[in-house]
Parts: structure tokens; sequence; C-alpha cells
């Protein structure tokens, strides 16, 4: 089986695939990023086409029996503004659309946010079914958390795959939905490993929140968005958990459960990634990783520090796409 990757990224796809039961082959991966593509160089030995995929003609790629995309989330995320169809990036799947009408592949094998159901009260994603069903394609979809596939993050997505009609096994296609318990985050941290220390503000705010210190104590004026935790998960020992730092103020998790959807951004300073009130230090590189469960040797030292982390944070699970193929995999003559 011969596949093209849109929206390349790092390679989260291909990752995967190369770990499944299908014996496949790349043929065409595209990302407009560059430095996703020193990343992903380095780790494939090969690089991808960085046009635009608006500028892209269909007729000149190479025939594929699969095509593979997580294409843009923000549209469709409830952390966005939603604008849908309405979001440039939003209208990628109609340029997938036009290359699967020309390329015609046997299998459409999509990821996304789970929002991507709900929004717009459903229509969009029912747009989407229908315009996939109206080429010719069976669609399933099913929304997986990553925490269930050793993957010590629980994020979940939306997966879609299209199978071509004309060529579906006797077999009816379903997803494994689970694979393992859910993998908490504590086996997976890279303890002492201090290479993205907090500031001296962090430290004030984790005695902050552990009771060692008082508002009253503190150096600099509070944001109120920092004076106290917005929320706190059950059973998390605040001496011993893990800070994510959003807008709208901090959460705490304990890491002897999985960590929540791993989405930074981060600053040059690291000002957004999340914090280990134990060591009193930022997850360094190793452990995010890890949280998306790209393998050890994954190398990811060509680009920056920040670069590295936006790149990870904007992957896709390899284990989970590894499950999904293997799903495919089953029904496909």
């Amino acid at each position: 089986m011969k596949y093209a990757e849109f929206c390349t990224g790092i390679g989260g796809f291909t990752l995967g695939i190369e770990n499944s039961k299908l014996d496949a082959e790349l043929v065409y991966a595209n990302e407009i990023d560059s430095n996703c593509e020193k990343t992903y160089r380095l780790n494939f030995g090969r690089g991808f086409d960085s046009s635009d995929l608006f500028e892209i003609n269909p007729k000149e790629l190479p025939d594929f029996d699969m095509m593979c995309a997580g294409f843009p989330c923000q549209p469709f995320s409830i952390a966005g503004q939603q604008k849908g169809f309405g979001d440039q990036r939003g209208t990628v799947f109609f340029k997938l659309l036009d290359i699967i009408k020309e390329k015609k592949p046997k299998v459409i094998f999509f990821e996304n946010v789970p929002n991507l159901k709900r929004h717009d009260g459903g229509r969009t994603f029912q747009q989407i079914k229908e315009l996939l069903e109206d080429e010719g394609y069976e669609l399933h979809d099913k929304i997986l958390d990553s925490s269930y596939f050793g993957v010590p993050q629980s994020r979940p997505r939306i997966y879609i795959v299209g199978l071509r009609n004309d060529v579906k096994g006797k077999k009816e296609f379903t997803f494994t939905e689970k694979i393992t318990k859910k993998t908490p985050l504590r086996p997976y941290l890279n303890n002492g490993d201090y290479s993205i220390p907090i500031s001296d503000k962090w430290q004030f705010y984790i005695d902050l929140y552990t009771d060692k210190k008082n508002e009253e104590d503190s150096p600099f004026p509070l944001p109120k968005t920092r004076k106290h935790l917005e929320r706190k998960a059950e059973g998390c020992d605040l001496d011993d958990c893990v800070f994510q730092i959003r807008s709208s103020g901090i959460r705490a998790y304990s890491i002897d459960e999985p960590f929540p959807t791993f989405a930074v951004s981060n600053s040059g300073g690291g000002a957004m990634i999340p914090v280990l009130s134990k060591e009193r230090r930022h997850l360094n590189l190793v452990e995010m990783r890890r949280i998306m469960g790209f393998p050890e040797e994954y190398d990811l030292s060509k680009v920056s520090r920040t670069d590295a982390i936006k790149e990870l944070a904007n992957a896709v699970c390899p284990p989970v796409i590894t499950s999904i193929c293997n799903d495919i995999s089953v029904v496909i003559d």
C-alpha cells in the first residue's frame, strides 16, 4: 500500500504506520512549516514538499492508496474562535477533498479535535461526511483517548476512516478503543532533568499554591488569574503534582493519572510549559516526547527548544495511529 501524508508536521502518522501491520510505503508528504521539515528529515532521512497545499495541482501528485491528514484543528477547537470553514485553515478539508476526487485513494484517514463532530450544532461534520460519502466512501469515526494506548496523556481526538466502497473486504471495520488501562504520567517522568528551570516568580507561585506563603508575601503584583488555583484535580497532592498553565488560570493535576491534553502556548522562556511542583521545574523535552507517544530515539535537536515543543504539541500520537492502521489492515483486501 502506498500512502500520502498531508499536514505532515513531524511525522506522527508516519511513525504510527511504520509500527503497524500495514505493509505501506510513503510516496508523498506535504507540510509548509520549514522547522518541521528539519525535524522530519533528521528522523526519517527525507524531506517533504513544502509547497502551500492550496497551490498544489492534484494531477501532479503521485498515485497513492491511502491519504492521511491531521488537518488544522484550531478552527473547530473549543479553545479557539470556532470559525470552522470560515477560517482559512478550516478550508484545508476542501483542498483535501479536491485531491481525493482526483486520486481516489482506497483509504482516507483523518484526525482532528473532538469538537469537530459538535461544531456548529453538528452541521460541519455532517457536511464532511456527506461530501466524502458522495465520493464513494463509507465513513467510520470514533473519539479515542490516547491514554488507553500506552500514552501518558489524556488526549481525546476524533479519528475518521473512509473506505472506498469498491475495495472493502468482507469484514466490517471497527475501531479498537482500548489497548491498555489508563496510562499514568509518573512512570514517564525524567526525574532530575532541570534543563528547563522555572523563574523566581514560579518559585513563589509553588509556595503560594502549597500554602508555604501567603498572597501578601508576594514580591511582585499578583495577576488575578494567579492568586488561586483555577482547578485542582481529585486526589491531587499539590506537593507532588503538575501545574498546567493556561491564560484563564493554573490547574493542578495528579501525576498518578494521565497528563491532560498537551497544548502549550510557549514563550522563549517556557512561561506556559507545565511545571512539576516537587522538583520545581518545567517539564523537559524528554517528558514531552513521552507524553506524545514518540519513541525515545526521536531526535528534536535540529530546532530550538521552543519550536520542538510546538511541534510536539501539534503532533498526533503515533501509538493511536498504529492501532487504527492495524484495524484498517483487517478489512482491506
